[in-house]
């Protein structure tokens, strides 16, 4: 069994994710982790676990355990400082980092392995591949923008995954930044949706999550990948890529 903890283990998406580690066959929550203050007794948040501060990470939960984190972009600093001590490889979702915490999680990669996306669904690797597909076919004569759509409590704008996604097109084409409005309304879960056009045609992309449970389709699977690989940086391609050549594509999630 993997022993697993959720970083960030009060937020929507921290919910979530403790359903989906404790219905897991091969993963063992070890874990629920929140900001100093505001832990609990095993028996209040959950039934029997204890929800532990940042700062006591390293004294409560087993070394080497994998380390979920779906917190806010402040809470990165304290978790590297934990997840040194715990040795522990880390599964990451939360954006919005600063160019210092950049470097700071590029030095840990260094140590132990990390999978980070900004999103775990499994179209948005296969967006991903179809944006870069284009970025090197279309004429240059194509505009490019994107519009991605969120619920009215949603606090980036644009969103995480759409940053990425753009500077991936961006990367692959060149020429100016793309793009990019965002819309917060009512309670949608996720949509991004690209349109390229030029005097002729029109060609639109458009990834749409029903539930916020497609966010977590790729995080067992990051973390099976993450568990006692080698040090660096690795994203949702790396583990889709290596579970394409591992097992039956039926089966993967």
């Amino acid at each position: 069994m993997i022993p697993v903890a959720v970083h960030g283990a009060e937020g929507r998406m921290g919910l979530l994710l403790t359903d989906l580690i404790s219905g897991s066959e091969d993963c063992e929550l070890c874990g629920l982790i929140t900001e100093d203050g505001r832990s609990q007794a095993a028996g209040n948040f959950h039934p029997t676990l204890p929800l532990l501060a940042q700062s006591t990470m390293s004294d409560q939960l087993p070394r080497g355990c994998v380390i979920i984190d779906f917190s806010l972009a402040p809470a990165l600093d304290g978790l590297l400082v934990q997840a040194r001590a715990l040795g522990s490889p880390l599964v990451i979702g939360t954006t919005g980092f600063t160019e210092q915490q950049e470097r700071e999680l590029a030095a840990f990669t260094r140590e132990q392995p990390v999978v980070r996306a900004p999103n775990f669904s499994v179209g948005i690797p296969a967006l991903q591949m179809l944006l870069q597909l284009l970025a090197r076919t279309l004429p240059l004569g194509f505009d490019a923008e994107q519009v991605e759509i969120h619920h009215v409590t949603k606090r980036d704008r644009p969103s995480g995954t759409a940053a990425h996604l753009a500077d991936v097109f961006q990367a692959q084409r060149g020429g100016d930044p793309i793009a990019t409005h965002s819309l917060r309304v009512g309670g949608v879960v996720g949509e991004h949706i690209w349109r390229f056009s030029d005097q002729e045609e029109t060609i639109e992309l458009t990834h749409r999550a029903h539930s916020r449970a497609a966010f977590l389709r790729g995080i067992l699977p990051a973390v099976r990948f993450v568990s006692g690989r080698e040090p660096g940086a690795y994203d949702l391609g790396d583990v889709l890529q290596h579970l394409g050549s591992t097992v039956d594509p039926d089966a993967r999630f």
